[in-house]
């Protein structure tokens, strides 16, 4: 348990506070500028005037709430992009500290392996998709097509079982593909984690270097729920204006804009 809390002190020791000042003051202004600009927009083309008191007092709070609505939601998405980036920004600080745990299970990993093979595919130049590929291509070798047998020794028969063969390969490493994304979905690893580790060389994922990699895979495949989860109460209020506005245009709500040309009439006559 102690060593649980000092692995996750010195995890958090030395977080980016400025990434994430920065990011909410950014998010802040980048949100209240569109607000600002959105409910002039909405105001010069006529859409905010009503005959009815209570939808004056209602459009002068647009004044207010539009801009405020979308600061708001530009804070949000600020602090999260700012905490994503200092996120990273700690993993990497924390990369030293993961070695030293990462070091010694991957010894008796490799110790445990009885398979010569694996244990040279773990130090081998190959990636884990190539690992995959040779593992796909031994199996399809030693279970070829017996239709293959009847075409016959020609330059044509070896042609099309080398295409054939290449099709084999291919939606072998489709479906293996597939059946590993779906396994990783089910204990709730994003799809980015499983190509991310077919690229990776295998003694990656026996370094620290390749277990951030994989965490960062993680956080950039969660990172996209994320920001869509922020950003529907926004189109949520842009549609309820929306609604508002057309509503008020369907039933008559709205008041038509006085002529410049007779406005001085009102007052007097002009000189």
């Amino acid at each position: 348990m102690q060593d649980t809390q000092y692995w996750l002190n010195e995890f958090w020791t030395g977080l980016s506070v400025l990434d994430l000042v920065g990011g909410s003051l950014l998010g802040l202004v980048c949100g209240l500028v569109p607000g600002i600009l959105a409910w002039r927009w909405l105001h010069r083309r006529g859409w905010l005037q009503r005959r009815k008191r209570w939808h004056h007092w209602l459009l002068a709070s647009y004044v207010v709430v539009l801009p405020l609505a979308t600061a708001f939601f530009g804070l949000q998405l600020g602090f999260t992009a700012g905490a994503h980036r200092a996120l990273f920004k700690q993993l990497d600080h924390f990369q030293p500290h993961l070695q030293v745990l990462v070091e010694g299970w991957g010894e008796g990993f490799t110790a445990s392996l009885e398979d010569e093979r694996m244990r040279e595919a773990l130090h081998g130049p190959g990636t884990v998709g190539d690992v995959a590929d040779a593992v796909a291509s031994a199996y399809l070798s030693e279970h070829p097509l017996p239709v293959l047998d009847r075409l016959g020794d020609g330059v044509l028969a070896h042609a099309s079982g080398w295409v054939i063969g290449k099709v084999r390969e291919g939606l072998l490493r489709a479906m293996v593909e597939d059946t590993l994304v779906d396994q990783a979905g089910r204990v709730g690893l994003e799809p980015e984690v499983v190509r991310e580790a077919l690229a990776m060389h295998v003694d990656e994922l026996l370094h620290a270097r390749g277990v951030l990699r994989l965490v960062k895979a993680q956080i950039n495949g969660m990172m996209p729920g994320v920001y869509v989860g922020l950003l529907l109460p926004l189109a949520i209020i842009a549609l309820l204006v929306a609604l508002e506005i057309w509503a008020a245009h369907r039933f008559g709500w709205t008041r038509a804009p006085v002529p410049a040309a007779i406005a001085p009439a009102a007052g007097g006559q002009p000189h």
